[in-house]
């Protein structure tokens, strides 16, 4: 099941029935207010107070309208301490004075069946002015920049103030240069173009050479499908003048595309999209990975791992696993792995547990012994040799090497200590042993990528 919003489209006409005219972003609540709800999860607790506020407060400002009542509901887990609870609702708190938002109510809990902390904020501003429909002609613009809300899931320390875009639409509410505003999230760029042209029957042809990108957001992600919470979409027909408004409010803008005519779909590198573009790195909303790179990298690892067809077929029967190291790493307690590692089930390659530091001791031990050759080769890969595995790894300039059986509880951590240089070790057919395969890189992102592409074309390789 796709992770992310659902779409209300099979809902509309129930909640129409009870009279709810279902907006993009807010809903109209009368003439002058109107109301928007939102869930914060998958987030660390520190930040989850942050982004309840920040989520539907934004909401609520790109509808045109200023943020003045809000209430917040947090639920956690049995586990959740009163500590914890206080957290977030001193963080959620402290966004409101920020704002002048007064806080009217809520709630409090902990339940079974709840995974993690989240929180549902509900908030209802005043309108400022009313929207104005798009037409064929208007440009749309990108205000703020791709990738940052990817960069900082992905490990990186990125400031809370550049994952929101609510200071830009409370700036850029007021000019009547900007017909319409958006904000962009889970989906990326792509996916808010596509909310914007399936609430307005429009289609939109991106028409940017380039687009400005965190610095930190991988060259291997495109940047229209990245998560990228901070940013805004602005619909105007006056281009030159929104710049204008931009320059004198400090605000950075690009021009992004343009509103075609009447249709659904955006209109992206000459293919017509109806839907937003999957990336990995949605499995990386979750309470332990952001801000930690070593824990993010193996988890967005470890999901691109069990997506590569045929996989579980070099799952080894104790299971596979991604382990990587800090830089600098000197115990096993410095080298993050999954938990859990990697299985075989009927249904394919699953997950079990999730990344955390100190869990496997035989992939830290090999980490450990191969940054003693070469400080780069801080992450590691373990799965069966199997021999179009091995012939794959061949072609693509690996050339795994057999380790000798000798009296070590691990051959290959063995072999690294005896000098050896290669980047993939496997043994077979030693006593109590069961075959195993190590393939040894600086990055577990990339090690995924050098499996899937030494097991492309696969049927034809075991063929030959």
């Amino acid at each position: 099941m796709k992770l992310g919003k659902v779409s209300i489209d099979n809902l509309r006409r129930i909640l129409e029935t009870v009279g709810l005219r279902a907006e993009l972003d807010a809903n109209p609540l009368s003439e002058e207010e109107v109301v928007s709800t939102n869930p914060a999860i998958g987030v660390p607790l520190k930040t989850l107070g942050f982004f309840a506020f920040h989520y539907t407060a934004s909401n609520v400002a790109v509808a045109f309208a200023k943020p003045m009542y809000a209430t917040l509901n947090v639920l956690g887990p049995p586990s959740t301490t009163d500590e914890e609870m206080e957290e977030v609702v001193k963080s959620f708190v402290a966004e409101c004075r920020k704002y002048q938002v007064e806080l009217r109510g809520g709630h409090t809990a902990r339940y079974e069946g709840i995974e993690y902390p989240l929180a549902v904020s509900t908030i209802i501003g005043k309108r400022v002015r009313p929207r104005l429909n798009p037409s064929p002609g208007d440009k749309v613009y990108l205000i703020g920049t791709i990738g940052a809300e990817s960069a900082w899931l992905l490990g990186k320390s990125i400031p809370l103030e550049e994952m929101t875009p609510l200071p830009n639409a409370l700036k850029l509410m007021r000019f009547e240069q900007v017909k319409l505003l958006h904000d962009v999230s889970e989906g990326g760029v792509l996916g808010a173009l596509l909310e914007l042209s399936k609430h307005y029957g429009f289609i939109i042809k991106v028409t940017a050479p380039s687009m400005p990108t965190n610095k930190d957001l991988p060259r291997d992600f495109d940047p229209l499908t990245a998560p990228t919470y901070g940013a805004l979409l602005a619909v105007t027909s006056s281009p030159q003048e929104l710049e204008a408004v931009c320059r004198d409010e400090g605000v950075q803008c690009t021009s992004l595309a343009v509103i075609v005519g009447k249709g659904e779909g955006v209109e992206y590198k000459s293919k017509l999209y109806s839907e937003p573009l999957s990336t990995p790195l949605i499995e990386l909303y979750n309470p332990y990975t952001p801000g930690d790179p070593e824990l993010a990298q193996v988890l967005l690892a470890a999901t691109m791992l069990i997506k590569i067809k045929d996989i579980e077929r070099f799952i080894p029967e104790v299971g596979a696993n991604i382990a990587y190291a800090r830089r600098g790493a000197s115990r096993t307690e410095d080298v993050v792995a999954l938990d859990g590692r990697i299985v075989r089930t009927s249904k394919g390659a699953r997950i079990c547990g999730k990344p955390s530091y100190g869990s496997s001791r035989h992939l830290a031990r090999v980490i450990l012994q191969a940054t003693r050759n070469n400080p780069d080769l801080r992450a590691a890969i373990n799965l069966k040799p199997e021999p179009v595995l091995l012939k794959g790894l061949e072609r693509i300039g690996l050339n795994p090497l057999e380790v000798k059986a000798v009296p070590s509880e691990c051959p290959i951590e063995q072999a690294l200590h005896e000098g050896s240089k290669a980047l993939a070790l496997y043994y077979r057919n030693l006593p109590n042993l069961e075959p195993s395969l190590v393939i040894l890189g600086d990055d577990p992102v990339k090690l995924v990528e050098l499996v899937r592409l030494a097991l492309s074309n696969i049927g034809a390789q075991e063929k030959t």
